[in-house]
């Protein structure tokens, strides 16, 4: 998985994390209880820690990039990927 996918990955989990947010939101607004307020903080911080995931790529979006380019430059030759300025982290495919 290359970086850009990983990016897409957690776009698309960030996004899940909004709605989730904003469903317990709505169900907070409801009712107010202790239950679906701790409900609401929980899925507040998991939107939290996927956009923070989301803006250490955009913050190093340049060295992600070259890393990128290098590693496709690598598959062509057939040669295996070599050094990464930024860690890569080993995702597993579906």
């Amino acid at each position: 998985m290359t970086d850009r996918d990983l990016m897409v990955e957690r776009i698309h989990a960030a996004m899940q994390a909004v709605e989730q947010a904003h469903t317990a939101g709505e169900e907070l607004k409801k009712s107010a209880d202790s239950e679906k307020l701790d409900a609401f903080r929980a899925r507040m911080l998991e939107l939290e820690q996927h956009l923070e995931l989301m803006k250490e790529i955009l913050t190093h979006e340049a060295t992600y990039t070259m890393d990128e380019v290098a590693a496709g430059l690598a598959r062509t030759l057939g040669e295996r990927e070599g050094y990464h300025r930024i860690p890569h982290y080993v995702v597993k495919e579906s």
